[in-house]
């Protein structure tokens, strides 16, 4: 079904009928499907059409065939006549064409292009004595997509040139009806891909909508289609029980009636049938991929994306030539392949962009890849390297969210009114997030809602960005699926269910260009004194070749410039996507706290030809003041004693015999085993004017703070049952909510925060938050509830399925004292030697002093 001209359902599509409906009266003999084959010379189709005969008798006619432009009947390019006989009920004629002066199909992100070469294939069939005649029409356009090799890497190829997928993953959602895009919804994704210089839609565990291909086919964008139903094994935490025979035949029905309905679409390039399956596939579905092959033989068919799933260790990535996990078809080639299509998701462990993804030239896309499953235990050459022979295909890349645009959404539905799925839901939560706004002083650095959401939005952004760069400068993988968009239920999202970016649009189209110059730095994030390391690559399709000039410049916070340098390259072009320019630029060493870039620019001559940029930050723990006065510490670890040692800080072990302290800081310590008189005399001296400084068990000392004032700072009653929303993390357990993957953390303006970021969502700069206390283990990104009212907020804690914002450091004043909750990941970054743990090492030192 496709759209009509000013067609605009007003259903709300849960089930039956979702979109546009034509009746169409017909004589004895109609057209019943016209589908246009590709073929690989991109200016050669076979028109295939299927003539229906009621009439219980043979006839004869003629078919005749125009190709002419799409909406213009008079652009004619190429028409063939053919005698056609119907000898019984139906009849399949194909007509061969071959139009050299057709324009191909192309795919394009050029925001001010947005439209490509479209044809249509008009047909009509005339009986002999011209009692009866029949006629449709089926857009399609001249190319061909295929799987080429080139120096033995597969690649894959659209009219014979290179092409590199960057793909959104659509789960199918959208506003009001749920289901189906209103055409000026459809047009709104259309807009979003530009914007972040996507050119590709997957449309992911269902049939895709028509509206999807209609702007697709007209754009110049790929398109992806799944069945959905189709995995049946019991696997991670979905447990599908098995079709009986019925649905068996049902699922094979529906994979058919799709392959019909979409084989003709041009921007349709891959039809998959499972996704996320632990189990090679059965003789049942082999013979389903032979049907959907012999019903377009002309497109490539995979069985399965996300290969490996449950699976771990160095195998993980081993090369496996003829594994029946990439069991794939490829056009024109009836045969069931196995190997040869890798095809990997990756649910990171860090919950935003970290040193780790990128080490050093030789070591960057083990930690893209996943740094967690694989680990870092040696500088060898990225295992991708193996893999050359195979489709690389990063297939769903991600899983932590951000939040949604709450106040697009709200100033949207006061024009359509909220009367569609949980849009009630949203405009409760802008509300809480206003609210919010206004009670913890946050206003002064987020003006508005959406200021807020954009820059919450902004690490994920951010590690989509970077990955994707990664990806593309290393020149083997094939495509790149960030996870996702415009999703209803996990909220993991680029794009929200309203087909807003989550964050700021250039973020994430500044790495999806087509040519820049990559720029990576070891280590983003160190402490002052460090003399950093820079890489610089070029991202390259645009054809670029020959001797340039790489100008690179260091730059402080003010411009000015503290090292520049050039160095004379060679650029390959061609099919090089990426390519490694110069390597190991050691920087002067950083002197004085802040942010500082790192720019390069190409030129031939004097002419710059493109350039890029990477962003440092560096951290001054020598700017504390000396602390006075006496620190004792509960710990059983002795990471606080021994980080304080080292800055020469004397830190006694506290005792209810401890003379006079002026902080107490609580470290790792069992609580249960903290006595009720350790308790009480730790409270009596906060009340005397000690301030009392909690790294663990917040929740605990928050709970004693609320019985020390009588009045309910901490307010456990209102969490709620299960916060986690598609991401590690659980249900609370002692009144810590773990958010994992879907805890966004963000800071406002506090002195806390002295020579450190603020007024912002915390990404790359405070990316130790993120990090476990070892290399590919994630923090437990987590948070109490406390009342707004008296307390001072400085560290919120966010979450992608809920309108709940919790705190993560808080400081509420206790008589003449003060208690300090974090459940920040610090601990661990205390007493590590990693770079961008100086900041969790600032952070403490200013807790101290402020």
């Amino acid at each position: 079904m496709r759209w009509g001209k000013n067609l605009i359902p007003a259903v709300h599509g849960f089930g039956g009928i979702t979109g546009s409906v034509i009746v169409r009266a017909t004589d004895a003999i109609s057209v019943s499907d016209i589908y246009v084959q590709n073929q690989p010379d991109p200016k050669k189709i076979n028109v295939i059409v299927t003539l229906n005969n009621y009439t219980g008798t043979a006839q004869n006619g003629t078919l005749a065939v125009n190709i002419h432009e799409k909406g213009n009947p008079d652009a004619i390019v190429w028409s063939k006549s053919v005698p056609a006989a119907i000898t019984g009920s139906s009849n399949i004629i194909t007509v061969p064409a071959t139009v050299p002066k057709a324009k191909l199909w192309e795919i394009t992100t050029n925001k001010e292009i947005r439209s490509t070469n479209l044809y249509e294939a008009a047909v009509k069939f005339t009986t002999s004595d011209n009692k009866i005649t029949d006629n449709d029409k089926q857009h399609f356009g001249f190319r061909w997509f295929d799987v080429g090799v080139k120096d033995g890497d597969k690649r894959f190829y659209l009219n014979g040139k290179r092409v590199f997928i960057l793909a959104g993953m659509t789960r199918g959602f959208w506003p009001k009806n749920g289901i189906f895009p209103t055409p000026a919804m459809a047009k709104r994704d259309m807009n979003t891909m530009y914007d972040l210089g996507m050119n590709t839609m997957l449309l992911h565990r269902a049939i895709g909508q028509p509206g999807v291909f209609d702007y697709a086919d007209s754009a110049g964008l790929f398109t992806y289609e799944e069945p959905g139903g189709y995995r049946v094994t019991a696997n991670r935490r979905d447990r599908i029980e098995g079709p009986d025979e019925q649905a068996f035949k049902l699922r094979t029905e529906k994979l058919r009636r799709m392959i019909i309905r979409d084989r003709s679409v041009p921007s349709m390039i891959i039809y998959n049938l499972k996704n996320e399956e632990s189990q090679p596939a059965t003789e049942l579905e082999k013979q389903d991929m032979l049907m959907m092959h012999d019903l377009d033989p002309s497109r490539i068919i995979t069985y399965n994306s996300g290969n490996d799933i449950g699976k771990s260790g160095p195998e993980y990535y081993a090369f496996r030539p003829n594994d029946p996990m990439e069991l794939h078809m490829l056009p024109f080639n009836r045969t069931l392949l196995n190997g040869g299509w890798w095809d990997q998701h990756h649910w990171y462990s860090y919950s935003g962009y970290t040193d780790e993804m990128y080490r050093n030239p030789k070591f960057y896309l083990r930690g893209v890849i996943n740094a967690a499953r694989v680990p870092l235990a040696t500088d060898s050459l990225y295992p991708m390297s193996a893999n050359k022979s195979k489709i690389i295909f990063f297939g769903e890349e991600g899983a932590f969210g951000t939040i949604v645009r709450l106040q697009k959404i709200k100033e949207e539905l006061d024009h359509t009114g909220a009367t569609g799925f949980r849009e009630m839901e949203h405009i409760d939560w802008y509300n809480a997030y206003d609210k919010f706004l206004d009670e913890t002083g946050f206003r002064s650095a987020y003006p508005n809602v959406d200021s807020l959401t954009k820059s919450l939005g902004r690490n994920l952004h951010y590690f989509h960005g970077r990955n994707i760069e990664s990806i593309r400068m290393g020149n083997i993988a094939d495509a790149y699926n960030l996870n996702g968009w415009g999703s209803a239920s996990t909220r993991t999202d680029v794009v929200d269910m309203y087909r807003y970016p989550t964050a700021d649009a250039s973020i994430i189209r500044h790495y999806t260009k087509p040519l820049y110059v990559a720029v990576k730095l070891r280590n983003k994030v160190v402490p002052v004194g460090t003399a950093a390391i820079v890489d610089f690559y070029i991202i390259n399709q645009a054809d670029l070749k020959g001797k340039h000039t790489l100008n690179v410049d260091f730059k402080d916070s003010k411009g000015g410039i503290l090292f520049s340098s050039k160095y004379p390259v060679i650029v390959k072009g061609g099919e090089e996507f990426g390519q490694m320019l110069v390597e190991n630029v050691k920087l002067p060493a950083i002197k004085i706290s802040g942010y500082y870039k790192v720019t390069a620019s190409l030129s031939s001559g004097e002419i710059k030809k493109t350039d890029g940029y990477d962003d440092l930050y560096a951290v001054d723990l020598n700017e504390n003041k000396e602390v006075t006065g006496t620190i004792a510490v509960l710990e059983n670890d002795n990471i606080i004693t021994d980080f304080l040692g080292r800055t020469k800080i004397t830190v006694n072990s506290f005792t209810v015999n401890s003379p006079k302290t002026d902080i107490i800081l609580i470290g790792n310590y069992d609580f249960a085993s903290i006595s009720p008189e350790t308790i009480q005399n730790i409270y009596q001296r906060v009340q005397n004017g000690s301030k009392l400084i909690v790294l663990s068990n917040a929740d605990k000392f928050a709970q004693q703070t609320d019985v020390v004032l009588k009045r309910r700072p901490y307010n456990s009653i209102t969490t709620p049952a299960n916060v986690s929303q598609g991401g590690p993390g659980g249900r609370p357990s002692g009144g810590i909510i773990n958010l994992g993957g879907s805890g966004r953390l963000f800071v406002g303006h506090n002195p806390i925060l002295t020579g450190l970021p603020q007024g912002q969502g915390m990404s790359w700069e405070y990316q130790c938050f993120y990090n476990g206390s070892k290399i590919g283990e994630a923090a437990r990104v987590s948070g109490i509830k406390l009342n707004t009212w008296g307390t001072e907020l400085v560290v919120a804690l966010g979450n992608q399925g809920s309108k709940e914002i919790l705190s993560a450091l808080s400081r509420i004043q206790v008589g003449k004292g003060s208690v300090t909750l974090s459940t920040l990941n610090m601990l661990p970054h205390i007493g590590n030697s990693e770079k961008s743990s100086v900041v969790a090492k600032k952070l403490f030192l200013n807790l101290l002093e402020y």
